[in-house]
């Protein structure tokens, strides 16, 4: 756990620094996106879903052509390069790069506030720590997250080819085609009211939706696989909960307009197929990814925004510390400890004998 609180303190403190007028010139903020880019690139068996996909790298998956042939072009493509060259940590970085570049490049253009948004994303288990689980989709996330600087420039056909390529990586990224269109919906309090209640009753009527609408979709609802992310999506109903008394404040700034509709569009979703497991939150993210570049927006509503955000600070730290916690207590397997380098990790034990 250890390793983890040390990249955490080492982010905030770089951040920090990195305001000062006297260290401007040096681009700590940069450089803390190759960090965490060299953190993720070089992690071995740190993720859920490491396993699998180092079985499928290494082609020592069974039926290996057939999960193969399931898998998206550019998804497949990648695992498909990891082994000709013979270097199969060769995924891992490049999903790495995409994920943290475009993630950097998101923020810089857009937050109000690069620390709080980039310790949001490290933070909160549904980003980054994700990530590290859920490779493909996230690719997919961290490209529809990029997406919103066409979508903000009302720029539809690069908006479409971002989409296009993130549905490459993961197929889940279809249902990311309305955000273009959410950037101009004008929501009125009343309307995230009914979104908000409706969440935690529409779980049947959602399910009936996607059936209709997505069939190819339905297969992941009926599984029923993995859990809804019960406990961090109770942190964002109270969110979503505390946003309903002054979400009226930036009406007219079309930034916080199009964050606050994804927010409780995500939300919606989240909540409604939570009983469906893991399915609601990961197609939620395509809309609550966002949310990295809408808490800055809510901490500015505040006139104590000194004392907000070092609170902040403070429960990206807890929020950070609780993922490695809850991690510890699955009873299959601790995704994140412990942190394994690839340099300094003994391959053979994922070798299946012939």
């Amino acid at each position: 756990m250890l390793v983890y609180i040390f990249l955490f303190l080492i982010v905030f403190c770089l951040l920090q620094i990195g305001t000062h007028k006297l260290f401007k010139s040096f681009n700590l903020y940069k450089l803390v996106y190759i960090i965490i880019f060299l953190f993720s690139a070089f992690r071995f068996d740190v993720g859920y879903d490491f396993p699998l996909y180092y079985k499928l790298v290494t082609k020592q998956h069974k039926f290996i052509d057939a999960q193969l042939d399931r898998l998206e072009p550019l998804s497949k493509a990648l695992i498909e390069l990891s082994y000709d060259t013979g270097f199969f940590q060769l995924f891992f970085i490049l999903t790495s790069f995409i994920i943290v570049f475009f993630t950097y490049k998101t923020i810089k253009k857009n937050s109000t506030d690069r620390i709080i948004s980039t310790l949001i994303f490290l933070s909160f288990p549904i980003f980054f720590f994700n990530s590290l689980s859920i490779v493909r989709q996230y690719v997919a996330v961290s490209l529809m997250f990029f997406s919103y600087t066409y979508i903000k420039s009302r720029k539809l056909i690069p908006f479409l080819v971002i989409t296009f390529f993130a549905f490459l990586f993961h197929k889940s990224a279809i249902v990311a085609i309305p955000l273009y269109w959410i950037y101009n919906l004008r929501f009125k309090n009343i309307h995230f009211f009914i979104l908000f209640v409706a969440s935690f009753f529409s779980a049947k009527l959602l399910y009936l939706l996607v059936a209709a609408l997505l069939p190819d979709y339905i297969i992941y609802l009926d599984k029923n696989v993995g859990v809804g992310g019960d406990k961090i999506l109770l942190v964002f109903q109270l969110i979503g909960f505390f946003m309903l008394f002054f979400i009226d404040r930036k009406k007219n700034n079309s930034d916080y307009r199009f964050y606050t509709n994804t927010f409780f569009i995500g939300l919606f979703i989240w909540s409604s197929l939570a009983p469906y497991g893991h399915a609601g939150f990961r197609g939620s993210l395509y809309f609550t990814v966002f949310s990295i570049l809408l808490i800055p927006e809510i901490i500015s509503l505040f006139k104590q925004k000194a004392i907000i955000k070092k609170m902040v600070y403070l429960l990206c730290f807890i929020f950070f510390i609780f993922t490695l916690i809850v991690g510890k207590l699955n009873p299959n397997k601790d995704p994140n400890i412990p942190y394994r380098i690839y340099f300094f990790t003994d391959k053979d034990e994922f070798k299946i004998p012939k």
